[in-house]
């Protein structure tokens, strides 16, 4: 999965590098106009913490330092991909699979390249907030469990994982 970053299709900000995410989402820039945006105030949209994208994110992203109070938690993705796409000031985050209606900021790598989370890129190791997506089973799995595991593992279930917007492994 790579980990998008969403903003409204009207804001001129095309990319950004981890470091200048990480400042937005500390609270230390503020103003889309520091980062070569719009003279406007950044809304900040966050997930739960209870969220593994919060936690990759707060852990890649931020250091392990908190987020600034100013960010709005909301409950899903779906939720703060609605809420980016209908303010134009915003900003917000999750997998790449759900930006619908926003625009997803290129972020710049180690190589000083600016990447989308595509498939290609997120594989290629090119997009830095990529991650790995796991299951896991309590022993090794067994009777419908491994049907399950090897089913999301056929082509059938690869299609199915391409279909709805997450990269396949095979």
């Amino acid at each position: 999965d790579g980990v998008a970053f969403y903003v409204s299709e009207a804001n001129p900000v095309k990319q950004l590098t981890v470091e200048q995410l990480k400042k937005i989402y500390l609270g230390d820039v503020t103003n889309w106009k520091q980062v070569g945006g719009n003279d406007a105030p950044i809304v900040l949209y966050s997930r739960e913490n209870s969220s593994g994208t919060y936690v990759f994110v707060k852990e890649e992203v931020l250091g392990n330092e908190d987020f600034t109070a100013s960010a709005q938690t909301l409950p899903g993705t779906a939720a703060v991909v609605n809420a980016v796409a209908k303010e134009k000031n915003g900003i917000g985050y999750g997998g790449a699979a759900y930006a619908k209606g926003v625009k997803e900021l290129e972020i710049v790598g180690k190589d000083g390249q600016a990447y989308r989370p595509t498939a290609e890129n997120v594989k290629a190791g090119k997009y830095p907030l990529s991650r790995n997506l796991f299951m896991y089973t309590r022993g090794k799995p067994a009777g419908e469990a491994k049907q399950f595991m090897d089913f999301c593992l056929s082509p059938a279930g690869q299609a199915i994982v391409t279909q709805v917007g997450y990269f396949p492994i095979k």
